[in-house]
């Protein structure tokens, strides 16, 4: 079955995981986005894949996202997660 993951990542780390992708073969919609809680801008990714590549592109996410640290200015601001992952069965998918 094929599947749609939706990854929304930090825009300094959107670079890295799409360079990291592609070097994998796997190719990726961005997406210009705003996050709700922290009011930042990020990316947000539209992969395509196989159910059986599905945790290989889990893992080059988890690796070239980097998890967020506060700022050193404010110990107490909220840190942000590295990325946010859905993962959607999809009936077809087609490159036309």
């Amino acid at each position: 079955m094929k599947k749609l993951i939706i990854s929304v990542v930090q825009n300094e780390d959107a670079d890295n995981v799409v360079d990291a992708l592609l070097e994998n073969e796997f190719r990726a919609t961005r997406l210009a986005s705003t996050g709700g809680f922290l009011r930042r801008g990020n990316t947000t990714l539209m992969i395509g894949a196989d159910e059986s590549e599905v945790d290989r592109v889990l893992d080059l996410i988890r690796a070239n996202a980097r998890s967020g640290a506060a700022p050193a200015d404010d110990a107490s601001a909220p840190v942000p997660a590295a990325a946010t992952v859905f993962v959607i069965d999809l009936d077809e998918y087609q490159r036309l």
